[in-house]
């Protein structure tokens, strides 16, 4: 559409294709799944990395959509009440992520060396994995996880059972319900994401550190999930299932993919001159492991394509109010953003040399991202593509940006 006209509402529709769509995301991650299963007997300690990077994409995509809607709630905003649903299905995928990590728990050995400080060679690093060791042990590992997935899951819960009985019963009033979670659970989530960033991903290079680092995470799932977002709006828009949708909740959309896509930059290149600045060797060898070698690169390719191609792009006036477009180019960030993760998992890979990329990575990114989907799709099937019951939609799909 060129013009903000509201679109033809002939109600709202119900989502019905979870079930053929879930069809072919199972049997990709199928397909994914037996690739991983001959990489536990061919090369296991890289299928682990493998299936970490992919699962550090995935959840973080999640979480980042969790705080999105818990921000939009507790500002009560108006327009992101339109996309709420969508926003919800995306959350709605942290249960089957919880199982995921399953995985995860299983490769600590090969992933970790704070699991093994007896086989560090160097003295030095071996008496820091013995001093971190009451932080850093498997046990704890696995129950802070399980405390973070609590918590992710729990506040994602009750916000979609709330929306969702509303649909049904027009009138239940529970804006102050959700209001006041979202207010009082955001900084219990973000603290949560920040030390699961901390475990999953600093920990794999135990002898390193930065403040900066849980940030710069959190920067790359929040832009993930608003990609995301953004491009389930655009199909489910082509599809008709969001009727009311105009080109100013794109340009809306496309004004948040901008500002975090600078705040991105903005983490990562901080977090860079700050190390860079301090000149310490144990902080220094983050970004000398990744400008070596094949690994150079990657990280060339990963500014440009992170930063440097969506940035000017959606500068653009027009870019941003053209569906298919905007659409087009949040497919390409969610590609970069495991790009990303791939970039700060797989260069901890032991005397890793060579192409930095595996057909391992493939099958993990299959299984991870079928499985997703079709839990999710699984949970929509059936449910209103808009939430019906909330009195500010009409509102919401009246917005008119410039």
């Amino acid at each position: 559409m060129s013009d903000d006209a509201p679109r033809p509402q002939h109600g709202t529709p119900r989502f019905q294709g979870g079930r053929r769509l879930s069809t072919v995301a199972l049997g990709l991650a199928l397909l994914g799944g037996l690739g991983l299963i001959a990489g536990l007997f061919l090369a296991p300690q890289r299928m682990f990395f493998a299936y970490l990077a992919a699962f550090a994409w995935a959840s973080t995509i999640a979480i980042g959509g969790l705080i999105f809607l818990m921000i939009v709630l507790a500002m009560r905003a108006g327009w992101p009440v339109a996309v709420q649903r969508l926003t919800e299905t995306v959350v709605s995928a942290l249960p089957l992520l919880a199982l995921l990590f399953v995985p995860v728990a299983l490769g600590l050995e090969q992933l970790y060396p704070w699991t093994r400080p007896e086989a560090a060679a160097d003295e030095h690093l071996r008496h820091l994995l013995e001093h971190k060791r009451p932080y850093l042990n498997a046990a704890g590992f696995v129950i802070r996880t399980g405390v973070y997935f609590t918590i992710w899951i729990a506040v994602g819960a009750l916000l979609r059972h709330w929306s969702l009985r509303r649909d049904e019963q027009p009138g239940l009033d529970v804006d102050r319900r959700m209001t006041v979670l979202s207010s009082v659970g955001l900084p219990l989530v973000g603290l949560s994401l920040v030390f699961a960033s901390f475990d999953w991903l600093m920990s794999l290079d135990p002898a390193w550190m930065s403040t900066m680092f849980p940030i710069y995470v959190f920067a790359g799932g929040f832009l993930a999930a608003l990609a995301l977002l953004t491009a389930l709006t655009f199909a489910a828009d082509r599809a008709g299932l969001l009727p009311g949708i105009t080109d100013s909740h794109y340009h809306a959309l496309g004004r948040l993919l901008l500002a975090f896509t600078a705040f991105w930059a903005y983490a990562a290149f901080f977090q860079f001159l700050l190390i860079w600045s301090a000149n310490h060797p144990h902080e220094v060898s983050f970004y000398l492991q990744r400008w070596h070698g094949p690994w150079k690169a990657v990280t060339v390719a990963l500014c440009a394509s992170r930063f440097l191609i969506p940035f000017f792009l959606l500068l653009s006036y027009r870019l941003k109010r053209t569906p298919a477009r905007l659409g087009t180019l949040a497919a390409w960030m969610l590609a970069t953003h495991y790009l990303d993760m791939h970039w700060l998992v797989v260069p901890n890979v032991p005397e890793a040399v060579g192409f930095p990329y595996h057909w391992l990575d493939v099958s993990a990114l299959l299984f991870l991202s079928g499985a997703c989907v079709a839990y999710a799709s699984h949970r929509l099937h059936g449910k209103a593509t808009l939430p019906v019951g909330d009195p500010s939609l009409p509102r919401a799909l009246q917005y008119e940006s410039v």
